[in-house]
């Protein structure tokens, strides 16, 4: 047994000396046990850029949407918003994609935030301090965009943007307001805030790159593009074939009443001339499209990965996209993959106003064109089409130069032949989306020049009677960078300079007919007329059924009729709203004008920087 035992261990023995020398001593020890063990490359080889350890530079970038303030001057926050922020998607895919391209070449990681105040929460100075400090404590730097920023918006950005400024943070804006309004960004630009005009695909790129050498420039506009005509000078707008499609954010959604629902944009641009739309101003009057197969692909990946059962396509008119048949074509093979795919969209009249052939008409490019459109587009899982109507009155059609409603461009008709054939107009609509089963949702404005004190009632007993499903009723806005705003202001017409109430349910103009009483109560009678109580148990009992829609159409309304009914009545307009306000006392509005906000926020820094003897003309232009 002994002999045997020997024998064994000195084979082992043998085996692992044989072993140690095949491998090498050298990789677990060394003939020179006075040589430290080294563990990095050799001294000849310090000097090699291959072998230098680089710190990787990392920009924390923070998409910031913000609310609007309350009637109280409190921020609007709920527990649950509705429709998520294209822009801020869109963004966050433009950095994904620098990253993808040149995080490794020049050693720069983007890191990005997304923040909709409207659900996400208010931002307030602790938490700007604290963005600051988890900033240094992770050894970042920090770059802050107000996103989005529609003029109703741009008190709170603009607050918010000085206080960023005020604790030394690189600060940007962006959005259809400043796009629009050059008086805005003068002053942005005075406090040290860059501005961004237009859309942002061709310019980020250029912005992240003086950014990081230390030259951001005050404004940035698009330079590289095509040429398209608006309402007043032409503009250089980017081609969006190859653009980045908006990136999904599954703990952004998690914010909406909604989950399984996101937004995309398809094309971009109107081609149409209405007086009151800023749209065709700042993106162009030359419709522009994603490419097809790209849209398609990213709707399947949205499906299969994130879940996404809903689109909201915000195009400001899909029916004018050069490539809609393409896209819903690609839409119905998804369809058959994900049955449960469906999606809203905004259309004009002529989506489906010629879709069927009347007795006495010829049928015509148009007339197949838009049968075309809506069978295409119910196929492939629209349940409900947004259209701008905004009126019934052809005057007031004719004067927003929304011809497109009325085929009177040349004013011809008689004023009771021209109703006949808007209402007419209007009831084809709405009868040839429904024989496919879509849902129509009206966009109506009240208080343009030919309405009166009964225009809320008159429009709301009309619209039920055409047959539309559901109206989201505005009253007469001039927004920043419209021509409407510009002949009003000039009229002397505006008697409400605060962008905050530029939210479609503000009266902000002097009306010839109507006091601001009046008017207040036009528009009251016009969300209470359609949308009654009456109406609302027959929607909810009968599960909008006896229209011949689709089953989620059907749902979409018991949804969004409940939505609206409530929001209304609460005092807030539906599409600047969310579910469950929650209301931060902590918070709230204490300046009107922009000058009062440069003291507010900006007088303090100013007098430290007088005190140190800087004469800094970013505050030059503050008053003491």
């Amino acid at each position: 047994m002994i002999l045997a035992f020997t024998i064994l261990s000195l084979v082992l023995i043998g085996c692992g000396t044989l072993l140690w020398f095949m491998i090498g001593h050298e990789r677990y020890t060394h003939r020179d046990s006075k040589r430290p063990l080294q563990l990095t490359g050799p001294a000849s080889a310090a000097g090699s850029d291959a072998l230098r350890a680089e710190p990787c530079r990392t920009v924390r970038v923070y998409f910031i949407k913000p609310s609007r303030y309350d009637e109280e001057g409190y921020v609007q926050f709920f527990r649950y918003g509705v429709q998520p922020n294209n822009t801020l998607t869109v963004l966050k895919a433009l950095n994904d994609t620098l990253n993808q391209q040149r995080g490794a070449e020049r050693n720069v990681v983007l890191e990005t935030v997304i923040w909709d105040e409207l659900c996400d929460g208010v931002v307030t100075p602790e938490t700007i301090v604290a963005i600051k400090e988890k900033a240094i404590e992770d050894g970042v730097e920090l770059l802050v965009g107000l996103a989005g920023v529609q003029s109703n918006q741009y008190a709170r950005g603009r607050d918010l943007a000085l206080q960023f400024v005020a604790k030394q943070i690189p600060t940007m804006m962006g959005g259809f307001h400043v796009s629009g309004y050059p008086q805005s960004r003068e002053f942005l630009n005075s406090c040290g805030i860059t501005t961004i005009v237009g859309e942002a695909e061709t310019i980020w790129a250029e912005l992240i790159e003086d950014f990081l050498r230390g030259e951001l420039k005050l404004n940035y506009a698009v330079v590289d593009g095509i040429r398209a005509k608006t309402g007043q000078d032409d503009i250089i707008v980017p081609v969006i074939t190859d653009a980045q499609l908006p990136t999904i954010d599954d703990r952004y959604l998690s914010r909406f009443f909604t989950t399984t629902m996101t937004t995309l944009d398809t094309s971009r641009g109107c081609p149409f001339t209405c007086s009151y739309c800023s749209v065709k101003n700042v993106m162009g009057r030359t419709m522009r499209s994603r490419e097809p197969g790209a849209v398609v692909n990213w709707v399947r990946d949205a499906a299969r990965h994130h879940g996404i059962e809903s689109l909201f396509l915000v195009d400001d008119d899909f029916f004018r996209s050069p490539r809609w048949e393409e896209i819903l074509t690609g839409l119905i093979e998804v369809r058959k993959e994900f049955p449960r795919f469906s999606f809203m969209m905004q259309v004009d009249v002529d989506a489906s106003c010629f879709a069927n052939l009347e007795p006495g008409e010829t049928e015509t490019a148009k007339h197949r064109r838009s049968r075309r459109f809506t069978e295409l587009a119910a196929r492939a899982g629209c349940y409900q089409a947004f259209v701008g109507i905004e009126s019934l009155n052809p005057d007031n059609l004719n004067h927003a130069t929304k011809y497109q409603n009325t085929e009177d461009r040349q004013h011809r008709m008689s004023l009771e032949d021209a109703k006949r054939r808007v209402l007419h107009k209007y009831r084809r609509v709405v009868e040839n989306w429904h024989r496919v089963g879509v849902s129509v949702h009206a966009g109506y404005m009240l208080g343009f020049p030919f309405d009166g004190p009964d225009c809320g009632r008159v429009a709301a007993q009309m619209l039920r009677k055409i047959g539309f499903d559901m109206v989201s009723f505005f009253i007469m806005t001039p927004l920043p960078g419209t021509e409407d705003q510009v002949r009003y202001a000039k009229e002397g017409q505006i008697i409400d300079w605060d962008f905050n109430n530029l939210d479609s349910q503000h009266v902000t103009l002097r009306h010839e007919k109507m006091d601001t009483y009046t008017w207040y109560q036009a528009y009251r009678d016009a969300f209470t007329g359609f949308y009654s109580l009456g109406r609302l148990l027959s929607m909810i009992l009968s599960v909008a059924s006896g229209r011949g829609l689709s089953a989620e159409a059907r749902r979409a309304l018991w949804r969004q009729w409940s939505y609206y009914f409530f929001s209304y009545r609460q005092g807030r307009h539906p599409m600047v709203g969310g579910v469950w306000q929650i209301r931060r006392r902590d918070v709230r509005r204490s300046v009107i004008t922009d000058e009062e906000a440069r003291r507010q926020y900006l007088g303090g820094l100013r007098f430290d920087a007088i005190l140190r003897g800087e004469g800094n003309d970013q505050f030059a232009a503050a008053p003491a």
